[in-house]
């Protein structure tokens, strides 16, 4: 994890919204980077195996093949207490390459605002 986290702009709190949530330790403007978070690759068969179980709601999807077989990641440290919004204050970027997950200020954020992103094609699924 890079110095970025570990509550220096972000802190997990009970979320009104589901459980715990991440939320803005101190303001945030647009474009800055909130933090970079380890990502742990699976296999298209490990991913369809992790359907079954509670931990399929807090990966982030990698790539899809021409079957439909999609790829996720299990992110490690606070990003994986970002509750979903379909209008979000914050944006996520997976790099499978470097095998992390960057959040970014989608618009300025107030300290103590809960950090939302946009679950995209799986918020159904996840939510």
């Amino acid at each position: 994890m890079s110095p970025l986290t570990g509550g220096a702009r972000a802190e997990v709190r009970t979320s009104p919204l589901h459980g715990r949530g991440l939320f803005a330790a101190q303001p945030l403007r647009e474009g800055t980077e909130i933090g970079r978070y380890p990502l742990l690759v699976l296999s298209h068969e490990d991913t369809a195996r992790l359907k079954a179980t509670r931990l399929y709601h807090y990966v982030f999807y990698i790539d899809e093949r021409e079957d439909g077989a999609v790829r996720a990641a299990v992110a490690f440290g606070e990003i994986s207490m970002c509750n979903h919004s379909p209008k979000p204050n914050a944006v996520f970027d997976v790099d499978a390459d470097a095998a992390e997950v960057i959040l970014t200020a989608a618009r300025d954020i107030a300290p103590s605002e809960e950090i939302l992103i946009d679950y995209e094609d799986f918020a159904d699924e996840a939510i």
